[in-house]
Order: structure tokens, then sequence, then C-alpha cells
């Protein structure tokens, strides 16, 4: 008996869990490769091919609403911002620039909606930061921002003329990313 539980000890263990664990390695690392090649701003959503919600907000800080009917007929883009998002504050130029930009060409129109913000700290953020020449709704509860699967800040729907929404980006507005989504509306940059 002792000879068998000797025999036993000295048998080497396969060895493969070492090829499962290689595996796993490999399988991580292409993961990983795949995810580092992706733009992280680019992601999918629900609406991405449909209409987009039917909505009727107050405008923030001025009397009146907000409507998606008045948007009808034109290309639109569609921020979701907010006083306590840090990347709104890189955003911001590029979005008076493109609120001057809609303006000026007449051939899309811009809109924000404040999302679940204190209405006095947003008001400071835009004393402090410069106003947008366009109107923001004010989304107080997020429910809007529910109707439009938003789930961080900020985040911008690019909305053709027929109404359907063409692209979602997730976090800051750029240049770089302006000249891909708008002419997916009809826009040119």
């Amino acid at each position: 008996m002792s000879e068998i539980s000797d025999t036993r000890r000295t048998t080497k263990r396969p060895i493969r869990w070492k090829y499962g664990l290689g595996a796993a390695m490999l399988a991580l690392l292409a993961l990983l490769s795949i995810g580092l090649t992706r733009d992280p701003g680019r992601l999918p959503s629900a609406l991405e091919g449909r209409a987009m919600p039917e909505f009727e907000i107050p405008v923030f800080d001025q009397p009146g609403t907000l409507a998606s009917a008045d948007f009808a007929g034109q290309p639109l883009v569609l921020n979701f911002w907010a006083s306590w998002c840090v990347s709104c504050r890189q955003e911001h130029g590029e979005l008076i620039r493109l609120g001057l930009l809609s303006r000026a060409k007449g051939s899309f129109q811009i809109a924000g909606i404040n999302y679940r913000d204190d209405p006095d700290k947003a008001r400071i953020y835009l004393n402090r930061e410069g106003h947008f020449p366009y109107a923001s709704g004010y989304d107080g509860k997020g429910r809007l921002g529910i109707d439009f699967g938003v789930y961080g800040m900020p985040e911008t729907f690019f909305i053709d003329a027929d109404g359907i929404v063409q692209m979602r980006h997730a976090g800051p507005l750029t240049e770089a990313v302006l000249a891909k989504a708008l002419p997916k509306i009809g826009v040119t940059p």
C-alpha cells in the first residue's frame, strides 16, 4: 500500500492547466485588442434608425416649451448637458461654435437638454462657460433622458430631417466627431 501511494506522489501532474491558462490569456488579449480599436464615443443606440421620441418640455430659464414638433423638417443636433458634468465643459466651446454655424447656415437646428440638474447651478455654469446660441429644454427629472436611453453626460443625438435618429455620440463633441456625424444627417460640417 505504501508503494502505491509513493508512486502517486512521484508521478508528475499533467500540465493541462497551463494550456488552459495560456488559452484564457490569449482570449483576453484578443478581447482587449478589439476593444482598444473601437471608438469609445460610438455606442450603439436602440433609437438609431428609428423616429426620435416626441417631447414637449419647459425651456430652461425662459418661459415657453421646447417640443420635438418644433424641429420637424430640418436636421437636428440634440445635446444632453448638465452643470455637474465635467466632460460637458470640454465640449462647451464646440457647441457654441456649432450653434453659431446653425444660425449662419440655417440648414440645420441644434437644441440642448439640461438633464437632471439644479437650475441655479446650471445658470452659474452658463454664466461662467458662456450661454448657448440656441434653446435648451429642462429635463429636471430625467424622463426625456430615459426616452432617449441616456445614461451618461454628455450625449448627443444626430437626427435627420425626417426625424430619424441617425447617430448617438457619448462623450464630448469634437471637430472630428462632427465631421463624421453631421454628414449622416445631411449637413456639411
